[in-house]
């Protein structure tokens, strides 16, 4: 256990079919949780045995809010005992250690950047400008309203909040307000509009990097694209060829961070969509990392849009997009392949009906960040 919020505390949650899940390290993604009978927990490159299948549920009512980590073959408890990690047969006497907080490893910070040009919003202390850049003053976070809806647009570097005026003028506030109000909406350019909730105006970028807001225009020029910001890690092989350089070359090298192709479900539960279908999948095909764009995964056919607009277009909600990222997008499964997938083995007589049932079983406790809300739903 950590407290560090970097690359080696991200893990993965796939969906492995009923339910069920593995968990894999993001940086280490050949590692995967596993536990055994006698309560032991470690890691593997084994993906494919019952011990490393986990069921992912809310804490029993009554005791600490948040979730329990279940072994689906041992009906086991995940906890933290102080010293290591283990599993225990009861939650009741260990409640404290037994429940987790599963949230988004971006924490919904986000390069915002504009669909047509290649431009980033950044934030000064007194305005806004666009850049090319990837850096500090480009990163937003985006704190979203659940009763609402709605967004509003936060400087991390500067502490001030993204704003708008009637005319159309873009500026920096030191508090939220109404007019540093925002709402999200699909674009079928292939990302997101952002619009203001006072003067109904879209964000818009122009080709020479001026920002505004306009009335009455929904095209490319209004279209968002969220890169969510990814926490720094290094691999093992990363760390070894970096002292390697040290020793022969007397420098440091510079490592390579690769960022994640896409991390969009913290973004997905954060907008609000739940089993919103083609929403959910829509609007996750404009939230992908810098390195997805960077390698063409905007536009290329199959690519990370592809699959998550085949997911919205298929009504599987989150949890088909959270399959589709976890297999179909890795495996080059289709959306309705990795339904099937979901809903029962190959070769399952079980009725549509009822593997519909089991999809939207899954689809209420889907993505596991967004916990919190599934208290609502008890």
């Amino acid at each position: 256990m950590s407290k560090n919020w970097k690359g080696w505390e991200v893990w993965r949650f796939i969906e492995c079919g009923d339910g069920h899940v593995y968990i894999s390290s993001w940086t280490h993604h050949k590692k995967f949780l596993c536990s055994n009978e006698s309560g032991d927990v470690m890691t593997t490159e084994n993906r494919r045995g019952p011990w490393e299948k986990w069921n992912v549920e809310l804490a029993p009512q009554g005791g600490t809010d948040g979730v329990v980590i279940k072994s689906t073959v041992h009906d086991r408890y995940l906890r933290w005992n102080g010293n290591a990690l283990i599993t225990s047969k009861t939650y009741e006497d260990n409640a404290h250690w037994t429940t987790w907080h599963i949230e988004s490893a971006h924490k919904q910070t986000y390069f915002i950047s504009s669909s047509s040009h290649d431009k980033r919003i950044g934030a000064k202390k007194n305005g806004v400008f666009t850049t090319s850049n990837r850096k500090g003053w480009e990163q937003w976070e985006l704190k979203f309203n659940r009763n609402n809806g709605l967004v509003t647009i936060f400087s991390k570097a500067h502490g001030v909040y993204l704003g708008s005026n009637p005319e159309g003028q873009l500026s920096v506030r030191a508090n939220d307000g109404n007019w540093g109000m925002w709402k999200i909406e699909t674009s079928p350019h292939g990302g997101m509009f952002i619009v203001s909730v006072v003067h109904g105006k879209a964000l818009a970028c122009n080709a020479d990097g001026s920002l505004y807001t306009i009335d009455g225009q929904r095209g490319s020029w209004e279209t968002w694209i969220l890169e969510p910001v990814m926490p720094p890690t290094m691999t093992e092989e990363q760390i070894k060829a970096q002292r390697k350089s040290l020793i022969i070359g007397g420098s440091i090298a510079v490592a390579s961070i690769v960022l994640a192709p896409f991390a969009v479900m913290g973004a997905v539960t954060a907008l609000g969509f739940e089993a919103g279908g083609i929403a959910s999948g829509s609007i996750a095909a404009g939230m992908m990392s810098a390195e997805a764009i960077a390698s063409g995964g905007g536009i290329a056919a199959g690519g990370t849009v592809a699959v998550l607009q085949s997911v919205g277009a298929a009504g599987l909600g989150v949890a088909g997009t959270a399959a589709s990222m976890g297999a179909g997008a890795a495996v080059g499964g289709s959306a309705v392949g990795i339904a099937l997938a979901c809903s029962g083995s190959k070769g399952s007589t079980e009725s549509l009906s009822s593997s519909k049932k089991r999809m939207n079983a899954v689809d209420m406790n889907r993505p596991f960040c967004a916990w919190r809300s599934w208290l609502q739903q008890r």
